[in-house]
């Protein structure tokens, strides 16, 4: 987006009371429509995987233990429906593993495997290197401050 158009934004469009609450949501969209752009990108071409893959590789790496199709649908943001084909993808590429549960035979859990964590692991010390120049504008007290506000808003939405 040019800058003369933001400029625009700021200096009449939120000014307005009734869309004063769009001086946060715009921000927000484009912050997110940068930052996946690039990592959907950098995902596809180093690794050849999309973002609902190393989704799952994500959740199942900060969660620490396996977790069952549906807890990992619950714990990822993306629609159930390609469940099923990223799993099948990241199984084939031996990046996880399903094993069965310990408290039900009939169900299996789904497990990272050593090449998962390595890669999972490269993959999120990129992404947070790229990551941190974006936010690099940020003093450590603004930083901590968005952190929380942040953290707010997403579980005032559960």
């Amino acid at each position: 987006m040019d800058k003369k158009y933001i400029d625009n934004f700021y200096n009449s469009t939120v000014k307005l009371k009734e869309y004063e609450v769009f001086a946060f949501t715009l921000p927000i969209t484009m912050l997110h429509k940068q930052m996946y752009a690039e990592n959907e990108q950098f995902f596809k071409i180093k690794y050849d995987l999309l973002h609902s893959h190393i989704s799952v590789l994500a959740s199942l790496y900060f969660n620490k233990s396996a977790l069952s199709p549906t807890e990992l649908y619950d714990a990822t943001l993306f629609s159930s429906g390609g469940m099923t084909k990223v799993l099948k993808k990241l199984e084939d590429r031996k990046l996880i593993e399903k094993v069965p549960s310990l408290n039900d035979k009939r169900s299996m859990l789904i497990n990272l495997t050593d090449d998962g964590k390595e890669l999972i692991q490269e993959c999120m010390s990129c992404v947070a290197e790229s990551t941190e120049k974006i936010f690099s504008v940020l003093s450590k007290e603004e930083r901590e401050d968005f952190k929380k506000i942040l953290a707010k808003i997403i579980y005032s939405m559960i």
